[in-house]
């Protein structure tokens, strides 16, 4: 058996649909109030077949989507087995604070039907060679679960944990604006700030897609799914931040917020940002703000802003691709006494000291 793994393409879109469809056990409504009644595929909305897994799961939207795969510049790799598409991933180089220029590895699914036959690890395979062609530093990846078989087949592949992820709350309580910070639109000719600006919280995704869809809403899922969201340029008399805030789908009480903080970071000031977005929040109507961030933010988020840690999320996980030498890097002697302590996670510790440094 041969797997063969190429570039994907439009032609493909009816192939990949199938392939995420065929993890779907039992199909249901959506509506603004929740999960409803099971349904077959045919009797779904597009926009409800999406929320069993995102845009692959209808082709009109899908091919809709294609449009964002091209402008984001994200790889869609496929695999066939005798001409078949039986599974993809999509990577997306990304060069942003604080990790640097790296691949990012976004979405993988193999058919139910293909399983344990070698496909994502050919898929994978691809992706480093990719990674390495580019130079990219690693790979970095979100498994849908560190202690299932998608953690499984990374550690396999020889990824090694990085940094814990950390999912935070706190409650809106109408807080005023502060004086020191005028609020305003993101203009629409600014570009994603990825290599002058960190993103503390907000960690779905990469930084370049979660501000992309942050500032670039989709209008026809809003439509199907009402909420509200907001988009705002944050100044102070020291810098510019931009902060992204969404109510829940299903429960419009509660929102999401990423924010991203011009670097080096600057905790007093921050402080008085996490002020204006929650105030913006409450405009809103949203009574609690979650948000999502990673281990070296965590400090940051509940002294500054307020937020409680309420459950840990998957951990990224990371895979050295170049001949970047950690020893001679220098990384390894920041890190040694958190090296020491973990052995095992000598690389991850590399990148996270490498990733955070000293906070001002």
């Amino acid at each position: 058996m041969t797997i063969n793994v190429r570039l994907g393409a439009r032609d493909d879109i009816d192939a990949l649909v199938e392939v995420e469809c065929s993890d779907v056990e039992t199909w249901y409504h959506f509506t603004s109030k929740g999960r409803g009644d099971p349904a077959s595929y045919d009797e779904l909305s597009p926009w409800e077949r999406t929320m069993h897994g995102g845009w692959w799961m209808d082709r009109a939207i899908l091919t809709r989507y294609w449009d964002d795969i091209e402008r984001l510049g994200i790889i869609p790799l496929v695999a066939e087995i005798d001409g078949k598409v039986v599974g993809h991933l999509d990577a997306i180089f990304s060069d942003e604070l604080p990790l640097g220029h790296f691949l990012y590895l976004d979405v993988l699914m193999v058919h139910k039907a293909y399983r344990r036959r070698g496909v994502a690890t050919a898929l994978i395979k691809e992706a480093e060679r990719l990674a390495r062609n580019e130079k990219a530093r690693f790979m970095l990846v979100e498994p849908q679960r560190y202690e299932g078989p998608s953690g499984l087949t990374y550690t396999n592949r020889g990824f090694e944990k990085a940094f814990d992820a950390f999912h935070l709350e706190t409650s809106i309580n109408h807080p005023e604006m502060p004086p020191e910070v005028q609020v305003g639109s993101i203009p629409q000719v600014q570009e994603a700030p990825v290599k002058t600006h960190t993103m503390i919280c907000g960690w779905y995704n990469i930084s370049a897609k979660t501000w992309y869809y942050g500032v670039n809403p989709n209008l026809e899922f809003l439509q199907a799914f009402p909420c509200h969201q907001l988009a705002l340029s944050a100044m102070t008399n020291r810098g510019t931040y931009f902060f992204h805030l969404q109510q829940d789908r299903f429960d419009h009480s509660t929102g999401s917020l990423s924010l991203w903080a011009p670097a080096p970071l600057k905790q007093k000031e921050l402080r008085v940002i996490f002020q204006a977005s929650r105030t913006a929040a409450s405009w809103l109507g949203i009574k609690t703000l979650t948000t999502k961030t990673i281990e070296g933010y965590v400090a940051t988020l509940e002294e500054e802003g307020g937020f409680a840690v309420k459950s840990k999320a998957e951990p990224y996980l990371v895979k050295n691709t170049s001949h970047w030498n950690l020893e001679e890097s220098g990384l390894v002697n920041r890190c040694s006494r958190l090296g020491r302590r973990n052995p095992e996670k000598k690389y991850g510790q590399a990148i996270w000291s490498h990733c955070y440094g000293r906070r001002d």
